[in-house]
């Protein structure tokens, strides 16, 4: 059996451009003589799209287009992610009953799609509990972006309905070959990822029910995010699944789409990784390149390989792909035709600079303009540094002098007497004044005034604690940096300058050394509102920490405390006692004051994030959506108060020795 993988790119809310793309691809694969083309998961109207999986008539739309597949499946079968409404059930089943979905609602599957030769294919063991040619996906996400509980009625949900063994509807489908019907089984993303589902102490496996019930090749769909190490923890899955099955495992092969979608809070890119696995587990066949659509061919001279070796970018690389898809989302997500123009503010710092650079590679030098607006606390190595990050980018820089306006405001607002009395400004009334003028004032309307977007340049320390202004800094159409940690940004700097420019665009004035240490003649990192003023966030040390208390597996402070107690900060937070040293982490009273004000600062500050633009996902949990967060008052816990006062008992921090 020859098979086509079609690694497609999916727009989400956009099915005739995805059917388009599909039916190219179909005859690509007819031409080269494919006896089946496999699609991903949900390709006909995306996988992302919220609340409209609640509106019948928007499903109904996508399930029209199965008609056009249907149509083009003579001599070729195809398989495809698509939604599937199962308004007939009672009637199938014959019982009269009522089968709803979990929320009272008309019953969904998040389906495979099996068609060949203008017909629904034939399961191995025909079933009246589901439709020809449909199979649901059996295990459903409900974490980080994943909300298929609230939209869908799972396989396992079927067997349970109608009170039948899981394992007597998880059947391969007969894909004619030539005459020879060969069982297949096909699953769905999460069905992959099943080593976590768990029922009577087993994994919940239907790839091993597939397997033992005659499959003799197993096909998973995905819309698969990409995440960092993402393929790697698929070839351990796959690992697991050949481990479940022993000998008797298969052919797997695994096909996910690319593109970028996105939830309203954060936007989400997909970068393929379509993956061919022989019996062995071993992977044989590598989409080539992340983000790219591809039709893979693959027969038994290519399952009949060694297995190969992965060879993919680093981190910061991989990242900055990521980025640059994530910003070119913005026209897919508001139906433009063209790429819009943004407006940056471009005060000549770090973020600026290198947000300024990413949307240039992104949608080019001619939709960019940056705006500088100084007052007199810009020192004139910021403006220097603005300067030069827009002249080596080609893009205009205009300067907004906001000087007067944060005066006139300032005087305005403290010439109101309320109950006779006048209130004076507060330095940090005064700083907010400036941040509104450049965001609200400045930015908003002079990108309405050119009919172009601005940008928030907040990267996700400043996210986590609130280290922004609302209404000012906290606005924008995306933040393109808002999932990176500062470290990140800095590392990104040196990325751009030496790897896509190749030359010095964004200033060495603006990046630290490998401890974030500044020399006097370089700018040390400041939002320039008042005088001297620094930023108070501790580099390196407080990525550390936004990184290991927003991951995935989520450490809480208290960890954060054993780990000081017990000398292993280093090991668990992936940084050095030379840089603990530089922020003077080994004082118990400052790590303790410092660690309560990180923590409370990102508590009291959720209302600020929960404002914010969409954020670009580039970690294992971003703030937005991922981070799904409640406006509460920070309380510490029990446990926090008992371990501090025994960290303040010690003399100073001691770290273990490697290896001790």
């Amino acid at each position: 059996m020859k098979i086509a993988l079609a690694q497609m790119e999916v727009v989400a809310g956009m099915p005739k451009r995805n059917i388009e793309a599909m039916l190219a691809m179909i005859g690509e694969a007819k031409t080269q003589h494919a006896d089946l083309i496999a699609f991903p998961e949900m390709c006909v109207g995306g996988y992302l799209v919220g609340d409209r999986w609640l509106e019948d008539s928007f499903c109904e739309d996508l399930t029209r287009f199965n008609d056009a597949i249907l149509a083009a499946s003579s001599g070729i079968a195809l398989v495809y992610g698509n939604i599937f409404l199962d308004k007939n059930l009672a009637v199938r089943v014959g019982d009269g009953n009522h089968h709803p979905n979990k929320d009272g609602r008309t019953r969904k599957y998040n389906a495979v799609y099996v068609v060949q030769n203008g017909k629904p294919a034939r399961r191995m063991r025909k079933t009246h509990l589901l439709p020809e040619g449909i199979q649901p996906k059996t295990l459903l996400p409900n974490y980080r972006v994943f909300d298929d509980e609230r939209y869908f009625f799972s396989l396992e949900d079927v067997a349970k309905d109608a009170g039948v063994a899981l394992e007597s509807v998880t059947q391969p489908f007969l894909i004619d070959v030539g005459g020879k019907q060969i069982p297949v089984g096909f699953e769905l993303c999460e069905d992959l990822w099943c080593e976590d589902y768990r029922k009577e102490g087993l994994a919940e496996n239907p790839t091993k029910v597939l397997i033992d019930n005659g499959a003799k090749m197993i096909i998973n769909l995905s819309a698969s995010p990409w995440t960092f190490g993402k393929n790697g923890a698929r070839d351990r899955r796959v690992d697991f699944l050949k481990r479940e099955s022993g000998a008797a495992f298969v052919p797997f092969l695994y096909v996910n789409c690319v593109g970028v979608q996105n939830n309203g809070k954060n936007i989400i890119t997909f970068d393929g990784g379509s993956t061919v696995y022989n019996k062995n587990e071993a992977p044989v066949m590598f989409s080539h390149a992340p983000y790219e659509q591809e039709l893979m061919m693959v027969d038994e001279q290519v399952l009949g390989k060694a297995g190969q070796t992965r060879v993919e970018k680093s981190k910061i690389a991989q990242k900055y792909d990521t980025l640059i898809r994530g910003i070119q989302h913005v026209k897919d997500m508001n139906g433009y035709r063209e790429h819009p123009k943004y407006v940056i503010g471009l005060s000549g710092g770090i973020d600026s600079s290198v947000v300024a650079a990413l949307l240039v590679k992104a949608v080019g030098a001619d939709h960019v303009i940056g705006v500088n607006m100084p007052t007199h606390y810009n020192s004139e190595k910021t403006k220097q540094s603005a300067a030069h990050v827009a002249q080596k980018l080609g893009i205009p820089c205009v300067t907004i002098p906001i000087g007067d306006m944060v005066e006139e405001n300032e005087a305005m607002l403290e010439a109101v007497e309320i109950s006779g009395s006048r209130t004076r400004l507060s330095v940090l009334h005064k700083e907010n004044i400036q941040a509104k003028i450049r965001g609200t004032v400045v930015l908003s309307n002079l990108a309405a005034q050119l009919r172009a977007l601005f940008t928030n340049n907040g990267n996700k320390l400043e996210v986590a604690l609130g280290y922004a202004t609302l209404y000012g800094d906290v606005g924008g159409a995306i933040a393109p940096i808002g999932d990176l940690t500062k470290a990140e940004v800095f590392e990104l700097a040196r990325y751009l300058n030496k790897e896509v420019f190749h030359d010095e665009v964004i200033s060495r004035a603006v990046i630290p050394d490998d401890l974030f240490r500044f020399r006097t003649d370089q700018i040390e990192p400041s939002a320039e509102l008042k005088d001297a003023q620094v930023d108070p966030m501790r580099f390196g040390y407080h990525c550390a920490l936004i990184e290991a208390m927003t991951d995935f597996n989520k450490k809480p402070p208290e960890d954060v405390m054993r780990w000081y107690l017990e000398g292993t900060l280093e090991e668990h937070l992936g940084v050095s006692t030379a840089l603990l040293q530089r922020w003077n982490i080994h004082d118990p009273k400052e790590f303790v004051r410092d660690l309560e004000w990180f923590i409370e600062s990102i508590a009291r500050n959720v209302f600020k994030r929960v404002q914010a633009p969409p954020i670009i996902l580039t970690s294992k949990s971003a703030y937005g959506y991922d981070i799904r967060e409640s406006i509460l008052p920070y309380r510490a816990t029990a446990k926090h108060e008992e371990l501090k006062v025994r960290i303040l008992k010690m003399n100073r921090y001691r770290p273990i020795e490697a290896g001790s």
